[in-house]
């Protein structure tokens, strides 16, 4: 099971164990937690993950006391009294452990990565050059046939110098994006997969088109963009790569968007966790642009004008909720 597929799994399981844990648990939900568990054994794999970083958690001692601690507090304490924030933050907590354990995973095993809010330039061994984004990362497989980067998530700018003998292609398990001119991004995130040509031309193709279809390509010129989900490919259209690139100048640019899109977006620049819930913030939409460099300023601007409150927890955790 891949890093994407088990992600869900997991966000399930920590909510799962805060509920369980939250003092107020009705045996009606314990109930539907055990056929949460028996419906799927991707359940249970979870839910005995988050149920281990649990009991970690619960001793909070050494060096995390300090900081832990008023975390545990502050979220448990009023939690009869506002309990479905008090278990988002809670889950949150939980969750952080969770949502690094794959970013963990592809940092030890990748060629190259970003940190979370880093930007990270590299280059490659015949002068072309990657510019990886917040949290993304890539191999590198160069042979005497192809170079090949595979992108494993996150964002790519890949600037790509001329060698008609050897195509230079980017490569995710939803499709591919070949080369045929020299600059173009590649993004990797909930199953889906995007192409922005900033010059020349890229052939993008889908991983597995259904049958009959042996292929699924399109060539995607300058100023267009184009996206697959590994079966069907949009055709290309124009976009102003300005914008659709603005994460190069870290800026997140919105243009009335749902909030909870834009909170996505800025919790991959985060190290720490960022929780909300998406139907009590579900109808406010957000035109903007915001600082990728600095979230807190960017959630402070959002708060501005929007019937929202940011909580900060710690530094590894902020709830956003309704005001």
């Amino acid at each position: 099971m891949t890093v994407e597929d088990e992600a869900p799994f997991l966000r399930e399981a920590a909510e799962w164990i805060a509920t369980l844990h939250s003092g107020a648990v009705t045996e009606e939900e314990r109930q539907a937690c055990r056929r949460w568990r028996r419906a799927d054994v991707r359940h249970e794999r979870a839910y005995v993950r988050a149920e281990s970083l649990w009991h970690r958690l619960e001793p909070v001692s050494g060096r995390h006391r300090p900081e832990a601690g008023p975390v545990l507090g502050k979220v448990l304490g009023p939690v009869r009294r506002n309990r479905r924030t008090s278990l988002l933050a809670l889950a949150g907590l939980l969750g952080l452990g969770l949502a690094w354990w794959p970013l963990w995973s592809l940092n030890l095993t990748s060629d190259y990565h970003a940190a979370v809010g880093e930007q990270r330039q590299v280059t490659l061994p015949d002068g072309s050059s990657l510019i990886l984004n917040s949290g993304a990362a890539v191999d590198v497989d160069y042979d005497g046939d192809e170079r090949r980067v595979i992108l494993r998530d996150g964002d790519v700018y890949a600037t790509v110098a001329p060698d008609p003998d050897r195509p230079f292609v980017v490569a995710t398990g939803l499709g591919s994006a070949r080369a045929l001119g020299t600059r173009y991004a590649v993004s990797l995130r909930d199953r889906n997969m995007a192409v922005v040509v900033t010059e020349s031309s890229v052939q993008v193709c889908a991983a597995t088109p259904p049958p009959p279809a042996r292929h699924a390509c399109v060539d995607a010129h300058a100023g267009q963009r184009t996206a697959t989900d590994g079966k069907s490919i949009k055709s290309p259209r124009g976009v102003d790569v300005r914008l659709a690139t603005a994460w190069l100048d870290r800026r997140l640019v919105a243009d009335d968007q749902p909030l909870t899109t834009v909170l996505e977006e800025l919790a991959r620049y985060r190290s720490g966790l960022l929780r909300f819930d998406d139907l009590e913030l579900a109808g406010l939409r957000v035109s903007g642009v915001f600082p990728l460099d600095d979230t807190d300023q960017a959630l402070a601007l959002l708060a501005d004008y929007l019937p929202i409150q940011v909580t900060n927890y710690t530094r590894w955790l902020t709830v956003i909720g309704r005001r």
